[in-house]
């Protein structure tokens, strides 16, 4: 029989990095079940296991968390984005209201400065925000965008976003064409 002392096992990297996780993965689903019931104290008898669980399977299925320079760029790009929406929605309401609105289509290939392919395709996501623009095909050094009116300054609107993304990312765009 042996006489050694069973030493207790470190948590591994994986479970510390799961735990860790599962207040900030909680506050959403929280958030909105408090939001549902109108902070009814009562509801969270139900509420709670349904927050908890969906932290858990977030933890379980999803990649990490952002890092917190990442969600500190998210809350500098939110002030873009709502003000790209909006004149993205008065430009649709404009077209759709007045017919008439003189077009000139065309399709424009955007050289893309922008590393990794994330914020690339963030970017392609983000260009159907400006007025009168399409994200068409993204391919690695080039971005396909349909444009409704060739005459506005969409080259200019567009890597302006380009430049906002990247500092979402963090990263550097690299050398090539400024538009």
């Amino acid at each position: 029989m042996s006489t050694a002392k069973k030493q207790p096992q470190a948590v591994p990297a994986a479970h510390q990095k799961y735990f860790a996780s599962l207040p900030a993965r909680a506050a959403i689903p929280a958030l909105f079940w408090w939001a549902l019931t109108g902070g009814e104290p009562a509801s969270w008898w139900i509420g709670l296991p349904a927050v908890l669980l969906a932290a858990s399977v977030s933890a379980a299925l999803a990649t990490p968390l952002p890092s917190l320079p990442f969600l500190c760029g998210i809350f500098r790009f939110l002030p873009c984005f709502l003000l790209l929406s909006l004149r993205g929605g008065i430009d649709v309401s404009r077209r759709a209201l007045s017919p008439a609105l003189p077009l000139a289509p065309s399709c424009v290939a955007y050289p893309l400065r922008l590393p990794g392919d994330a914020a690339a395709v963030f970017f392609a996501d983000c260009i159907s925000l400006l007025p009168g623009t399409l994200s068409v095909e993204l391919a690695p050094d080039r971005l396909l965008v349909h444009i409704l009116d060739h005459r506005k300054p969409v080259l200019r609107d567009l890597a302006e976003l380009e430049k906002r993304v990247a500092r979402l990312f963090g990263l550097a765009l690299t050398p090539g064409e400024e538009q």
